[in-house]
């Protein structure tokens, strides 16, 4: 899997949850798109939540609550995206 260079720094920190990016985006519970950037989200187990920019290359990776990503909906920021869209 392709990672971008801020990807790469923190899949080295071994604190973010990168080593599950390629596992929850084949698999995803949750998949969102980033209003501001484009960045597709896909949310894993335990709210691994991954970010992959438009050309596929995973970003960065985090972990999320339920709450959170709710809250990020509210604001406009994250607009739901149904797994059949994705992989249509």
């Amino acid at each position: 899997m392709k990672r971008t260079t801020h990807a790469q720094k923190r899949h080295k920190q071994h604190d973010r949850p990168t080593q599950f990016a390629y596992q929850d985006k084949t698999n995803p519970q949750e998949v969102y798109l980033d209003n501001e950037t484009g960045h597709t989200i896909y949310v894993g187990m335990k709210g691994r939540t991954h970010v992959f920019v438009s050309d596929g290359e995973h970003h960065t990776s985090f972990v999320t609550t339920r709450r959170n990503r709710q809250w990020r909906v509210r604001l406009g920021k994250w607009i739901p995206i149904s797994k059949g869209d994705i992989y249509q």
